[in-house]
């Protein structure tokens, strides 16, 4: 029973000692009654016995001194589960602290004062050896062992997952930030200024920099989503550092350094404080002025009177309300006595939702959903189904950062699970019902309880107050609300179809000379002037005031920007918007390779989307963020790579964060695409050949995918570019001027942009980092990128791969061809002949790594070491 919420409570926190219970053979601990006398005692259980010892010397004790005496006296294996000071006093804040698998006391089980439950039997630890714990009996181990390598397969190539395992949780940041959820100074605005400064690629790359490392909280863990962050030094400053803690001890008070906010973790994690419930509180003492927004430094001296027990110290540990109650402040971040943890529901109604109608109080890990997040309809149904899952992950103790995202649904895998198990004969539906029978024992539980006599006008400020920068106020109706409930003994989880989707195309014109007769295609889309995009060569050539004169033979005006620059990067195309804006453009015309047409797409979003570019990067969620606004876009391609002219995306890069991100909807899909072969014969040969090999990587890379493990118009479209540019690339590049090859390569470069919409893998992760770090052009990085997926799927993708040498060279080994393929194109297979220095290479794989989309859609799950093992192959 929760001391804040007076309703029942469990709380999330990782570590080894579910574990080892299970392996003792415990399923559960409980503790009757409390101490005489305010005596504190540690509980002690092994294989032979369970004891209880005196603790009084542990007394006043923190968490990091008190694990280092109970380690060393019991030994470094034993699995510690502790109070701290704030458990021990009864502080309503009070987390319960468990040891990760390093011994580290950083684990939480922080939600809903629990810590205080555990200080109220007079428990300071419970220790829990391992020593001769034995292994765990299964009723079939084959079929057991069988589910496991199935659904670890399901997990390494899920997107949400390779997220988490890439950059842990703060991945979320920039998401949250990108929907306007994410705190900041008290939950006056959910997006804070200097968001990016603590995104999960800024703190990667502070983890590379100082020698940091993503691990596994608990034995077996594929996911390895925790993170020991590290200090300047290299020494591990604080561990488990994620989102919540990010956005609580960080953003909500202003402050973005996370060598701060890791202190200010370490701090709350040693005192045994929920870091989602201080930071709120430390929110309202800087909006009463005990402390300054953006000072970390002044938030540590308010955790240091948690410590000292003064009367501020006080209210801070015993939770938001307390602090509340005692600075006569009443604009309160709470529900139900609890503080609202780290997603605004302003802009996120469905977990707002949740939080006004889960048995847990205002707690995300109780139901956390982002689907349709502004839309305040049929949001009890998000809601419902959310805690349905959440409630079954936790009744079966299964980590909610192990939920894949895609279609994969953990009903059947649960149950196939627990029958291998246990010999038992459920089915998902009977899971389902476990999970649904946990949320009515919960709901009557907190029936009989005070739950629903706790204060809930405490978040009342988020139905009047409008969020910067969606501006958005929680308004889903309570009639919405109250009906979450009624759906509970109904509610099934829909069956996830397999659909095939064969997106749309623009109107095309295909073929030598059509550039000429465009105006009679572009004038029914009656557009009066364009912004022509172009780069200086195009400009410098004349190409760009010929299309200009063409243009103006059918009455369209043309302003011409003759600056766009390989891989464009934000400030560039919110220059070109502006001009556009300026000159009342009303259409775009792309002129050049891919980075031409991709800024005309980028040019089309940012003139009619508000708000910043990143906010619509698809991996945060922006695609859905894109509506039917752009004016029409008309691209000339005058390369023969990248596919942009047919295809839903745009690739732009992000200077502030060193990378590249990608733009995708139909609504970037040009209007019309004129591809003319004689635009292209001007390519000198050295581009010719990397924009055809950057075509054929799309091609070859799309075919074997695991994004879309099936689409037979995708693989028809990979097949034939590698057939096409296998005919054709070498006399292109042998001779410019030979039409017929400038024709093929143009139909391998549309069929190229047509497959890669199945997926692509290693190899442009490969070729993304060099990119953006070496700002090499994107088809001279494809060069490489396609030879290491190439080696790095050779065994996995047999038999695709020689259906591959076959159609590019006749050849029956992929990797073989390909090089003989390279040797009579002159391309030196040498990273070194580049300038790359050689002790970049280890960079080059930690960043290739962190490209989570492309690593999970690979066909074979390969590591950062892995990765550095190619680059090595191919440095020399």
């Amino acid at each position: 029973k929760s001391p804040l919420t007076l309703g029942i409570k469990e709380a999330n926190s990782g570590g080894p000692a579910a574990q080892i219970l299970d392996r003792l053979g415990l399923r559960a601990v409980i503790v009757q009654g409390a101490p005489r006398n305010r005596r504190l005692y540690c509980l002690f259980i092994s294989n032979d016995k369970t004891t209880l010892i005196p603790a009084n010397e542990y007394r006043g004790m923190k968490n990091y001194e008190l694990v280092g005496k109970l380690r060393k006296q019991y030994g470094e294996k034993v699995a510690v589960i502790c109070t701290g000071i704030a458990g021990e006093r009864k502080y309503k804040g009070a987390s319960v602290s468990l040891t990760d698998i390093f011994g580290d006391p950083s684990r939480n089980a922080a939600r809903g004062g629990l810590g205080a439950v555990m200080g109220s039997k007079g428990l300071k630890a419970i220790i829990i050896d391992p020593s001769q714990a034995g292994q765990v009996d299964l009723a079939d181990p084959e079929e057991f062992r069988k589910i496991v390598k199935s659904w670890v397969d399901t997990l390494k190539h899920d997107i949400s997952c390779s997220l988490y395992s890439r950059f842990g949780t703060p991945f979320a940041i920039s998401n949250s930030a990108s929907q306007g959820t994410l705190p900041s100074n008290n939950y006056r605005s959910g997006r804070p200024a200097n968001f990016i400064a603590v995104s999960g690629n800024s703190i990667q790359k502070i983890l590379f920099e100082r020698g940091g490392k993503m691990h596994r909280c608990m034995p077996g863990c594929v996911v390895q989503c925790s993170i020991i962050y590290p200090d300047k030094d290299g020494k591990r400053l604080c561990s488990a550092y994620e989102y919540e803690t990010i956005a609580m001890l960080g953003t909500n008070l202003g402050i973005t350094d996370n060598d701060a906010i890791a202190r200010l973790k370490l701090i709350c994690d040693d005192l045994g404080v929920d870091a989602i419930e201080t930071g709120s509180s430390l929110g309202l003492a800087a909006d009463a002025g005990k402390m300054s927004f953006g000072d970390w430094e002044s938030a540590a001296r308010l955790l240091g009177e948690i410590e000292k027990e003064t009367p501020l110290g006080l209210a801070l540990g015993n939770g938001v309300v307390a602090t509340a109650r005692y600075l006569n402040v009443s604009r309160i971040p709470a529900y139900k006595g609890q503080a609202i943890p780290a997603h605004d529901p302003r802009s996120v109604k469905g977990t707002g939702v949740t939080y006004f109608t889960s048995p847990m109080g205002a707690d995300h890990t109780a139901g956390l959903t982002y689907r349709n997040p502004r839309n305040r309809d049929k949001q009890a149904e998000n809601s419902l189904r959310s805690q349905i899952q959440a409630a079954t992950c936790d009744a079966f103790g299964y980590c909610l950062n192990s939920v894949p995202g895609g279609r994969a649904s953990i009903y059947p895998f649960f149950a196939d699970l627990i029958n291998a198990r246990y010999g038992l004969q459920l089915t998902p539906k009977d899971i389902m019902e476990i999970g649904k029978q946990t949320l009515r024992d919960q709901l009557d539980f907190n029936e009989k309880a005070e739950f629903s006599k706790t204060d809930s006008k405490g978040a009342a400020f988020v139905r009047e107050e409008t969020i910067a920068p969606s501006g958005q106020v929680f308004d889903v109706d309570e009639a919405e609300i109250k009906k979450v409930w009624k759906g509970l003994d109904s509610f099934q989880e829909k069956e996830k179809v397999w659909e095939i989707r064969i997106p749309p195309l623009p109107d095309m014109m295909f073929g030598a000379g059509v550039v000429t007769s465009m105006g009679e295609r572009i004038r029914p889309l009656k557009i009066k002037k364009v912004l022509l995009t172009t780069d200086p060569v195009m400009f410098s050539m004349g190409r760009a005031d010929e299309v200009r004169k063409i243009l103006e033979l059918s009455g369209i005006a043309t302003v011409i920007f003759s600056d766009v620059e390989p891989d464009p990067p934000i400030e560039l195309i919110e220059r070109a918007g502006k001009i556009y804006t300026d000159n009342d453009c009303d259409g775009i015309v792309g002129l050049g390779g891919g980075s031409s047409m991709d800024t005309a797409k980028a040019v089309g979003l940012r003139v009619t989307h508000v708000g910043e570019m990143r906010e619509y990067e698809s991996i945060v969620g922006g695609t859905a963020k894109i509506k039917p606004l752009l004016p029409p876009i008309i691209c000339i391609p005058t390369t023969s790579g990248t596919g942009s002219e047919v295809n839903p995306y745009a690739v732009i890069t992000d200077k502030e964060r060193d990378l590249k991100f990608m733009l995708m909807s139909n609504h970037l899909i040009p209007r019309l695409a004129v591809i003319d072969p004689v635009y292209c014969k001007t390519m000198p040969p050295g581009l010719t050949v990397e924009s055809g090999i950057d075509a054929m990587a799309h091609c070859i890379e799309g075919y074997v995918s695991l994004a879309i493990p099936y689409h037979p118009y995708f693989e028809a479209m990979a097949v034939y570019g590698v057939k096409l540019t296998g005919r054709s690339l070498i006399r292109a590049y042998k001779n410019g001027n030979d039409i017929s090859a400038r024709t093929d390569m143009c139909m391998a470069a549309l069929c190229g942009g047509i497959a890669f919409l199945k997926g692509l893998g290693i190899g442009h992760a490969i070729t993304h980092v060099l990119g953006a770090h070496y700002h090499m052009p994107h088809g001279r990085a494809a060069i490489y990128g396609l030879l290491c997926f190439v080696k790095a799927n050779k065994e996995t993708c047999k038999e695709q791969f020689v259906d591959m040498a076959q159609l590019l060279n006749r050849s029956n080994d992929l990797e073989e061809g390909l090089l003989e393929f390279y040797r009579r194109l002159d391309i030196p297979i040498s990273l070194k002949a580049l300038g790359i220095p050689k002790e970049d290479l280890k960079k080059i794989a930690f960043y290739a790594s962190r490209d989570a989309v492309n690593m999970a859609t690979d066909p074979t799950s390969v590591s950062e070491k892995r990765i550095l093992e190619l680059l090595q192959e191919i440095y020399e």
